[in-house]
């Protein structure tokens, strides 16, 4: 399709017409992986394309940066104080909300570790919800995995937060805490993750010996049908 207008909108219009035309072509898209607040979703789901059946939202990626968005401007509004904060390994945080789970609760769990892990002390070590097993980032729990005595916290700067530090922080992962209770962000997917699948496809078809541009746009919907094929049998193995 050709654009007429701001480079900005070549995305939103191009989706708009996918979305509007699916039916024509006895195709359903069935969820939109975005960050959830940006124009291309918003004015997609204006268009409500299929009127009746509601369109899954999954936007955790976008979740998951909303922490280190917070996180850095706590950081700049305490060093407006006088105050010194450093937030390190946000993307432990990442990695927990864009992981698969079963329940809300199990979700919520996995957003909160991170904090307490920080949090811990030889007098209060809080590393039971921390993942389990020798690969796990946690010392704690790697050490309990081989039946081994924990080492002590002390030196091991990357995962001690000093109290106050620890008390300015804790709101943000209660407010991210209370928005992940949506089980729209329950099966895993990122915005990154399922545009790095999409780009590998594409790359795939662009990478044979095609002729005629034709050619190539048959093999790039063939890619992209194989891709949601995937997605659906990973959706109904997890139900």
């Amino acid at each position: 399709m050709n654009h007429d207008g701001s480079s900005g909108m070549v995305e939103v219009e191009a989706s708009k017409a996918m979305w509007g035309r699916s039916m024509a072509r006895n195709l359903r898209y069935i969820p939109i992986i975005n960050d959830g607040d940006n124009k291309n979703c918003s004015e997609t789901l204006e268009l409500d394309p299929y009127p009746g059946f509601e369109v899954v939202k999954e936007c955790n990626n976008h979740v998951a940066n909303r922490p280190g968005t917070g996180l850095r401007n706590l950081v700049t509004t305490e060093f407006e104080r006088g105050n010194t904060l450093r937030c390190r390994k946000t993307g432990l945080l990442q990695e927990s909300v864009a992981s698969k789970c079963s329940t809300t609760a199990e979700l919520r769990k996995k957003t909160m570790w991170t904090l307490k892990h920080f949090c811990s002390t030889d007098d209060k070590p809080q590393h039971e919800d921390c993942p389990a097993g020798k690969d796990s980032w946690c010392f704690f729990q790697r050490a309990l995995t081989y039946g081994k005595t924990p080492p002590i916290h002390q030196g091991k700067s990357s995962c001690y937060l000093v109290p106050r530090v620890a008390e300015a922080v804790a709101p943000h992962y209660e407010r991210l805490n209370s928005v992940t209770a949506s089980a729209c962000w329950l099966t895993g997917h990122t915005v990154k993750i399922s545009q790095k699948k999409y780009a590998k496809q594409v790359k795939k078809a662009e990478g044979r010996q095609l002729k005629t541009w034709k050619r190539r746009r048959l093999e790039i919907s063939l890619a992209t049908a194989r891709a949601q094929q995937e997605y659906e049998r990973r959706e109904e193995g997890s139900s």
